[in-house]
């Protein structure tokens, strides 16, 4: 699965969560196994050029962290509950 992809997916089971700092702490998860993904497969033997999937993932983040905000609105960035 590419990087934007399970951003994508964890998108979907953060929209999922009844609050906001659940969705948050979901969402964040999934983008730091985005990441991890990203970096292991532009760093490899077989590396790709990623800058097309980067693109991909920093609009597929935005418009997640947007979703949430729209759905909850305030987004508890602080909350210790959110953290992974």
């Amino acid at each position: 699965m590419s990087p934007a992809g399970r951003l994508k997916v964890a998108l979907a089971a953060a929209m999922r969560r009844r609050y906001a700092y659940a969705a948050l702490r979901v969402l964040r998860r999934g983008l730091a196994e985005a990441i991890e993904r990203h970096l292991q497969l532009s760093e490899g033997p077989r590396r790709y050029n990623g800058t097309l999937e980067w693109e991909r993932l920093r609009v597929a983040t935005r418009r997640a962290f947007g979703l949430i905000e729209a759905k909850w609105g305030h987004v508890p960035f602080d909350d210790e509950r959110s953290r992974p």
